[in-house]
């Protein structure tokens, strides 16, 4: 791999760092997320919990088969590659890449494999050829970006015809904006990420029990009275617990854009954009939308 690639057409040139082509500049709205990610690089890894926690929502998410061999799939959005795991297990060519520095613990983990095209780029200016994948897949990432609307439509400009896209936002609906999240974050999200991550660690390390305790008592409610998340019910071991309550408690906080949808919001964007076999619904982490370009 060169040191820089160089567009022939503008002969703009972008650094290779580490192997990886990187055609954003390192610090941007999405540094949060290079922090948590190398941080928690196998935290999330189905291969690390020994669960498939991550299958299983690409699985319900996408509907797809377990086996793509010979398909070419673009992955928007990697953060650590908890994803890319699971799409690279199909046979699948992957296509990924992070506005963050998250591609660099996606490296770490899956960068030996032959079948991954790993790069650090902005979803409004993918740099690839359009209409030129099998499938598109986006989970975790549309309410991330300054603007869902405008990074939906840019990734349909990538799926072939006859292929398929499929995302997932964050459901825009009473309780959730009611929760400590929407309440803490107009603080939260003013502080360095440094100093906000100590701060979850803190907060994390004297409300689990008490969290773990009120989830067994009261499910849902009772763990949504406390400022943080955990996931006893997947029976994760306690320390891998933590490490999720920590991860995803800062994800909940730190991320300088934070924009959930509605179904019937989704359901009018893959309309505009002329797909068929629509689906959108209630999902794992909110809405989850599919559709085919014709």
């Amino acid at each position: 791999m060169p040191d820089a690639l160089i567009c022939d057409t503008c002969l703009a040139q972008f650094p290779v760092v580490r192997g990886v082509p990187r055609f954003v500049a390192s610090a941007n709205y999405a540094a949060s997320f290079g922090l948590q990610w190398n941080r928690h690089r196998r935290t999330q890894l189905d291969s690390f919990t020994a669960r498939p926690i991550s299958r299983d929502r690409v699985r319900a998410s996408t509907r797809w088969p377990d086996r793509l061999d010979g398909e070419i799939i673009l992955e928007a959005g990697s953060g650590a590659g908890r994803f890319t795991e699971v799409l690279l297990s199909t046979g699948a060519t992957v296509y990924s890449f992070d506005y963050s520095s998250a591609v660099d613990a996606n490296l770490v983990s899956h960068g030996s494999s032959s079948r991954l095209c790993l790069f650090q780029a902005d979803i409004f200016a993918i740099p690839l050829k359009r209409q030129a994948f099998d499938k598109v897949f986006c989970l975790g990432v549309l309410q991330h970006t300054p603007d869902p609307e405008r990074a939906f439509k840019s990734l349909t400009e990538y799926v072939r015809p006859g292929g398929e896209l499929v995302i997932d936002i964050y459901a825009k609906r009473l309780t959730a904006l009611l929760s400590w999240k929407y309440v803490l974050r107009p603080v939260t999200t003013r502080l360095s990420s440094e100093r906000l991550y100590r701060w979850v660690e803190r907060t994390v390390d004297w409300s689990l029990p008490a969290a773990v305790t009120l989830r067994r008592l009261a499910g849902r409610t009772g763990a949504r009275l406390l400022p943080i998340v955990e996931y006893s019910y997947l029976g994760l071991p306690a320390d891998v617990n933590r490490e999720w309550a920590v991860l995803d408690t800062f994800d909940m906080y730190a991320p300088a854009h934070d924009h959930p949808r509605t179904i019937r919001t989704v359901t009018r964007w893959f309309t505009d954009a002329g797909f068929t076999d629509i689906e959108v619904g209630r999902g794992l982490n909110g809405i989850v939308g599919r559709g085919k370009r014709p």
